[in-house]
């Protein structure tokens, strides 16, 4: 599946069209004549580019944790990779067609000349998009554990008990579509914000998510831990703290088992301390 994809991506981009196309180019211009081409040259790109930047991002922190690469953690590994490369593609997809047919729709749909705008916009762009995914990010999740949604769509991110962050995105599509992509979207068509704002922002969850799922000294919101136990750390730290659901060692006497390594006693690692 991942060659794939990966063949199919790479095709379209050699295939160049008549026409310069640039990936910073979201074919929005003409709002009564969207670019078909170059919505398929964007979602060749920028899969293409995410899919890159997930390997070897990912590669990077797994080749620093310090868990075993034992047969097991190698096969749940190339199991996330197969989901995570597929829904990486949907994302891109999924944006591209937003910005392409839905975005220029929206009354600011010409705010594209980035040098038309300061660092002042910058910086309240950026944080309304942090407290904006920080309430609904963490409420969306939360409505994924609803008994339904959960079987029929969580479950599949779930499966991973014990995640890498090649994991972060090893989601059913629905899910990686609704908690990352369309709260972003929504945002946009809340304020003035540039795509490429967006992009910057969307790099940063990506970051932030591949370290969660590390479990690493760098799992700032003990995402790791929500893996373990389900119903804890479902988003940002302050978020979890305010509603409850931030983990609490004394209503979990009994502790997760690392069926990687049989013995953590003596393991004082970040990740080894998640089961303590």
């Amino acid at each position: 599946m991942i060659s794939i994809v990966l063949s199919t991506l790479f095709l379209i981009l050699c295939v160049q069209p008549t026409k310069a196309y640039s990936v910073f180019d979201f074919g929005y211009s003409d709002q009564e004549n969207a670019n078909p081409t170059q919505l398929i040259y964007n979602i060749a790109s920028y899969s293409l580019l995410g899919i890159l930047q997930y390997l070897l991002v990912s590669a990077i922190f797994e080749w620093k944790n310090p868990m075993p690469k034992n047969q097991r953690r190698m096969q749940n590994i190339k199991r996330e990779i197969k989901y995570g490369t597929t829904q990486i593609f949907l994302q891109v997809a999924y944006s591209m067609i937003f910005y392409h047919y839905v975005y220029p729709y929206c009354s600011w749909y010409r705010y594209y000349s980035i040098n038309q705008y300061g660092l002042l916009n910058f910086g309240y762009g950026m944080l309304f998009l942090y407290i904006w995914t920080t309430i609904l990010g963490y409420w969306v999740h939360r409505i994924f554990h609803f008994r339904i949604l959960y079987k029929y769509v969580h479950s599949v991110h779930h499966s991973f008990t014990e995640p890498t962050a090649f994991g972060y995105c090893a989601t059913h599509p629905l899910e990686g579509i609704s908690e990352v992509n369309t709260v972003l979207h929504l945002a946009e068509l809340i304020i003035p914000i540039h795509p490429l704002m967006t992009l910057f922002f969307f790099e940063y969850i990506t970051i932030n998510e591949m370290m969660g799922h590390d479990g690493g000294e760098h799992d700032h919101s003990d995402h790791y831990r929500h893996h373990l136990y389900y119903v804890v750390n479902y988003g940002d730290t302050i978020m979890d703290e305010f509603f409850g659901t931030a983990y609490n060692s004394k209503n979990y006497p009994v502790k997760a088992k690392c069926t990687y390594v049989d013995n953590i006693e003596d393991r004082t690692e970040a990740i080894f301390m998640k089961y303590k």
